[in-house]
């Protein structure tokens, strides 16, 4: 596997863990809301396009009492890997794609070694997100 081809496949890994975290974050959202669980994930789904509205619309709802389940920290940061989303959904490549023999170049090795740092980083994230969509679900008793 040349280096590009490990930047394909790291990328749409990337991409994908990013989906899972998004989707996760919906469930936790359509399970805090106060309703038909199965209705609320329906709701969410259609109302929340993007990683980053469903991050704001959590952190809202989230706080919309005295006890928040995420820190702001926390909301901080998913609002961060959103923004990082984008940049790997509509961005990365074309910072050196353009480049004669882009392979060679010190862009494409940046941006093969972000991407690798990234992720190392989501993995661990999404693994984290789906242990509190789990425990957010039961405490509702949605599960």
């Amino acid at each position: 596997m040349n280096d590009f081809d490990k930047y394909k496949y790291l990328l749409g890994e990337t991409i994908t863990l990013y989906q899972f975290m998004e989707n996760d974050l919906k469930l936790i959202f359509a399970g805090m809301l106060k309703g038909n669980f199965y209705k609320n994930i329906e709701y969410v789904r259609s109302e929340y396009k993007g990683l980053g509205q469903v991050i704001k619309a959590l952190e809202e709802l989230d706080n919309s009492d005295a006890t928040p389940y995420f820190s702001k920290d926390t909301y901080f940061m998913l609002s961060k890997l959103a923004r990082q989303r984008n940049y790997y959904c509509h961005q990365c490549c074309m910072d050196f794609a353009y480049i004669p023999d882009f392979e060679n170049s010190i862009e494409f090795k940046d941006s093969l070694g972000t991407l690798m740092d990234t992720n190392k980083n989501i993995k661990r994230i999404q693994t984290q997100i789906e242990i509190h969509k789990n425990d957010v679900l039961s405490k509702f008793n949605r599960v």
